[in-house]
């Protein structure tokens, strides 16, 4: 009778540091509510050779991204929904994800240039691009880590300066 109450104690007792260390560890992985994919995967740990933090604080991210010609980026993805600006025609590339890979022609070859060109973009699955063109896929990220929203008429004063 006492040795079953022992062994019940241990099994409870195992099952309870294991729990907790589970715990520990997905925490580290989970370190926002943002995160849908691993902290390592995101794109300035994953890829840093390609994304540069020029800025950043508790509302944006300013990432200059440069993919060489022939190379291929690691895999990555992006936790912020951002705009990309681009300040000159875009490179052909091709974009691989896990359901597809597609390639993509030069991008903006008619724009007068008089002043940048923009598109925005969600947060982003794991993915990676080859640069298969004769000149650097090249341009500004701006992710907004806080997205205000309608939110905004209420929040408006947070910003005051």
């Amino acid at each position: 009778m006492k040795l079953r109450i022992l062994v019940r104690v241990c099994v409870i007792g195992a099952a309870l540091v294991s729990a907790f260390l589970l715990g520990t560890w997905a925490q580290t992985q989970t370190q926002s509510p943002i995160l849908k994919w691993p902290l390592a995967l995101e794109a300035v740990h994953a890829a840093p050779s390609v994304h540069h933090i020029l800025f950043e604080n508790d509302s944006v991210r300013l990432l200059e991204v440069t993919v060489q010609p022939g190379q291929t980026e690691p895999l990555h993805w992006h936790m912020y929904p951002s705009v990309f600006a681009f300040n000159g025609v875009q490179a052909a590339l091709t974009d691989h994800s896990a359901n597809s890979t597609n390639p993509r022609p030069r991008q903006y070859e008619d724009a007068d240039w008089s002043q940048p060109q923009c598109r925005t973009m969600p947060v982003q699955a794991p993915h990676h691009v080859t640069d298969t063109d004769s000149f650097p896929v090249h341009f500004y990220r701006l992710e907004f880590k806080k997205m205000d929203g309608k939110g905004i008429e209420t929040n408006w004063a947070q910003y005051k300066h």
